[in-house]
């Protein structure tokens, strides 16, 4: 998809990866649009590119035989992603919101990794912070309880966008379901007990604040 566009007007060198000020990865990127909905790949397609989202917000999902959806991942503001082994997708892209996206051809992009050290250790240190995640949410979804995993959500929400308060729900709650395993009936559930708990308020459908954050901690490490 991203070779049907064309090569964007602008250069924010701000959203480039770091490390690769020298222009490398740069200089044959195309940044493109897409509006909230919209596919950007679809698993078993071939994966000429690597991504970089420049602006809003990207998930990863798989559907399942009985046509379910497995959220994968969420990517924000300078996250990597579609970086395969194979030389198919792994997965379905989709903008959550209105996004722009950097497509880097991957022969070129891992090039020029191999061949800088610096590049080299970022997307090494890119890629054990995946494997990392990948494990936790293993462990999630075969060792915690409903409202365990959506208290670990909610902490993840509250550190990547550094704040306890005024807390944006970006995804949709099927997103959140889809994510963690969950159905949509049981992750609004969770988040009803824990605001009855006094643990969070919402602001509105898409904010809430944490009122007690060391007990929101408690529940994920107690399912009671």
């Amino acid at each position: 998809m991203c070779s049907a566009q064309v090569q964007s007007p602008f250069y924010d060198q701000s959203a480039i990866w770091p490390g690769a000020s020298d222009f490398k990865l740069a200089k044959n990127a195309n940044v493109v649009r897409f509006k909230a909905g919209e596919t950007l790949y679809v698993e078993g397609e071939s994966a000429p590119y690597c991504y970089q989202v420049v602006s809003g917000v990207v998930k990863e999902y798989n559907t399942l035989e009985d046509g379910r959806r497995q959220v994968a991942d969420f990517y924000g503001v300078g996250d990597l992603f579609g970086i395969s082994e194979l030389e198919d997708q792994l997965h379905t892209a989709e903008a959550i919101t209105d996004c722009a996206v950097r497509c880097y051809s991957r022969d070129p992009f891992l090039k020029a990794v191999a061949s800088c050290p610096k590049l080299s250790q970022q997307l090494l240190d890119t890629l054990m912070a995946r494997l990392h995640s990948s494990r936790e949410r293993m462990i999630m979804l075969g060792r915690m309880s409903a409202i365990q995993r959506v208290a670990a959500f909610l902490i993840r929400l509250s550190r990547e966008q550094k704040a306890t308060s005024n807390i944006r729900f970006i995804m949709s709650r099927q997103d959140i379901a889809d994510h963690l395993g969950l159905t949509i009936e049981t992750v609004c559930r969770a988040l009803t007990e824990m605001k009855k708990r006094g643990v969070i308020i919402f602001e509105s459908a898409r904010l809430f604040s944490i009122q007690d954050t060391a007990s929101l901690e408690e529940i994920t490490h107690n399912s009671n």
